[in-house]
């Protein structure tokens, strides 16, 4: 039977073999001189010489793998199932999120990993090829993917430029090319990146570059560092692989309105409740708070459970910078007004104030009112700071700054957010 090593940073940890009756699930056996240096999951405990529970570790690996048009385009360019959860790690296991890698007899070959220089050319090519064919640009030989929807390319950095992983080697960067029905959202997104770091939520870096004709917005890895011309991981668990969601199933990462206390979908309160449970978790739940608030203030509809992570470290657990946060609720002709995930019980975005922050909060029973009060008064006045003193790119969507701002007086006013007054 085929077999996959798992690696954690170098540690070795385990085979990971594939399950003949549902390739959907994969197995893990641990390693019986396995000794834990770094936290693998959240969902399930590696203990030596003892196979972990199959469904948690397939939720957890399969966390890793492309979504939705990219999980179909690249399959089929490796002539693989969408669903073959074992095939998917071989073919792109060997760089994913975070410090898990899956090597294969071919990743054991002595030589340092290997990247490729990239002339402007070649680097508006694969942004090209990345927004044709939604399969993240990588070529034919790297086993690097990463999550998401959105058109990207996995690229390295060294030394200013910019370089192509092969095989199972590390890239450093996104490159998210510019959308042409979409032409204003990653100048958006770039803005939240800004505002966040002026905030604190955040510290990588992120800019916008050209290339040819091709516009990008490139974001530094923050789960990567380079030191040289060597690039050291991180470990980086997202909270729908922490809460043991169904990788099958892309949905499973937003709140269900008809059903939100499913226990098979994830929620502020769930998240909530589990960042409670990490030692020394009240920091971690404080900085949930901060990202929560954060989310209601710009009107990220999106910030769904794959879109917070936890950094495993050997010090301890904390969570990782906030990440894939766009402000969306100011576009005329929405069809949703839809947060991913409620607060208090409710989705309408609209519907959003303080009240409804300091109620959900309090339904996790996990933290003193006063201190979320506190972390929800002071995230916003952050944020109201940041927007006035932030120049945003020109290019940003027309009535951004407008509806951001309106977001912001509103709450710290006492009021729900309502619809902004057009015109």
């Amino acid at each position: 039977m085929p077999e996959l090593e798992l690696f954690l940073h170098d540690q070795y940890v385990g085979t990971v073999r594939p399950v003949s009756r549902d390739r959907s699930r994969v197995m893990l056996d641990i390693d019986r001189d396995y000794r834990q240096q770094t936290l693998l999951s959240e969902s399930f405990t590696a203990l030596p010489g003892r196979a972990a529970v199959s469904n948690a570790v397939s939720n957890f690996l399969g966390g890793y793998v492309p979504e939705g048009n990219h999980r179909e385009r690249m399959a089929a360019k490796r002539h693989v199932s969408k669903d073959d959860l074992f095939a998917l790690l071989t073919e792109f296991g060997g760089s994913i999120a975070g410090a898990v890698t899956l090597r294969t007899p071919a990743d054991a070959r002595p030589g340092r990993p290997s990247y490729e220089s990239l002339s402007e050319e070649v680097l508006t090519q694969r942004l090209e090829q990345a927004l044709r064919d939604s399969d993240q640009g990588i070529p034919d030989d790297s086993r690097s993917t990463l999550p998401g929807y959105q058109p990207k390319l996995l690229v390295a950095r060294f030394d200013g430029q910019w370089a192509y992983p092969h095989g199972r080697a590390h890239s450093t960067h996104i490159l998210k090319p510019q959308v042409p029905s979409r032409p204003h959202r990653i100048f958006d997104e770039y803005y939240s990146h800004q505002l966040a770091r002026s905030v604190g939520l955040s510290r990588y870096d992120s800019w916008i570059g050209e290339a040819g004709a091709m516009t990008y917005l490139a974001i530094q890895r923050f789960d990567r560092d380079v030191d040289g011309d060597d690039v050291r991981l991180h470990h980086q668990e997202d909270l729908a692989q922490a809460l043991n969601l169904d990788w099958r199933d892309t949905d499973v990462k937003f709140q269900d309105p008809s059903w939100p206390s499913a226990t098979t979908r994830a929620s502020a309160r769930r998240i909530g409740q589990l960042l409670a449970e990490i030692p020394g978790g009240d920091a971690v739940v404080e900085e949930w708070i901060r990202q929560l608030t954060y989310h209601v203030a710009i009107g990220n509809n999106d910030a769904h459970a794959k879109n917070v992570a936890l950094m495993h470290q050997p010090s301890g657990t904390v969570l990782a910078q906030l990440y894939d946060a766009l402000p969306n609720f100011f576009q005329e002709g929405l069809v949703s007004w839809n947060m991913a995930l409620a607060v208090d019980g409710e989705f309408d975005h609209r519907r959003m104030s303080v009240d409804r922050l300091r109620a959900e909060i309090a339904d996790w029973a996990v933290i003193r009112d006063s201190r979320a009060e506190s972390l929800i008064s002071h995230t916003l006045a952050s944020v109201a700071e940041a927007i006035g003193a932030v120049q945003p790119p020109q290019q940003v969507s027309s009535g951004l700054i407008e509806q951001l701002e309106w977001n912001v007086s509103r709450l710290r006013a006492g009021d729900e957010i309502g619809e902004r007054p057009r015109g």
